[in-house]
């Protein structure tokens, strides 16, 4: 259930805004941006593509891509819209999980939210700060020492103090461990076997 629609049946004739959010004022800005795409497909009659940023009924963050096409009659009057949506969010690197989560949520809520998302919320002891954190989130990217100082524009060395910080907040201590654990990392290799 979603928007408190139990069944897709129950959409036919209703707009954007007959839709309850439990988050409703990120509910009332996702329903502007699908309306503006709604206007602009009606406009143009012409496809028109949009990128959303919102929360669901879980309070989990989204990224949706959203293709609106009109279908024209014979007189090229809109008889309808159809929407084509694709969730883009389990493509997005770790990183750029955390800035969409907090676009709506506070640090702390933030970082516990991409941690479960990630499937390392079990990992850790004490949640990392935002500045281990997020050179966590690089490091499962795969990026080096070096790397990261450079991105984030501090030293190697403090680079390491997050490091060695991390390490003490998860549970084992087996940092290493924590990184394979990142879905993203099985999610990428997985694309790359052909079929």
């Amino acid at each position: 259930m979603q928007f408190g629609v139990k069944n897709p049946k129950d959409l036919v004739g209703l707009t954007i805004n007959d839709l309850k959010f439990r988050q409703p004022e990120w509910g009332a800005r996702y329903a502007n941006m699908i309306e503006k795409l709604d206007f602009r497909a009606r406009t143009t009659k012409s496809h028109v593509l949009g990128r959303h940023q919102f929360l669901d009924d879980n309070g989990d963050a989204q990224l949706e891509e959203m293709v609106k096409f009109p279908v024209l009659g014979s007189r090229q009057n809109i008889l309808g819209i159809v929407t084509y949506r694709h969730d883009l969010t389990p493509t997005l690197p770790p990183g750029n999980l955390y800035q969409l989560y907090r676009k709506f949520y506070d640090v702390t809520n933030a970082i516990r939210r991409v941690l479960i998302s990630l499937g390392i919320d079990q990992c850790f002891s004490v949640l990392p700060t935002d500045a281990q954190f997020r050179v966590l989130l690089l490091k499962t990217e795969r990026l080096s020492n070096k790397e990261i100082a450079k991105l984030i524009g501090i030293s190697d060395r403090t680079v390491e103090c997050h490091l060695d910080a991390l390490r003490q907040k998860v549970i084992d201590g087996n940092l290493p461990r924590v990184l394979s654990l990142v879905k993203w990392n099985t999610l990428c290799a997985d694309d790359s076997i052909p079929f």
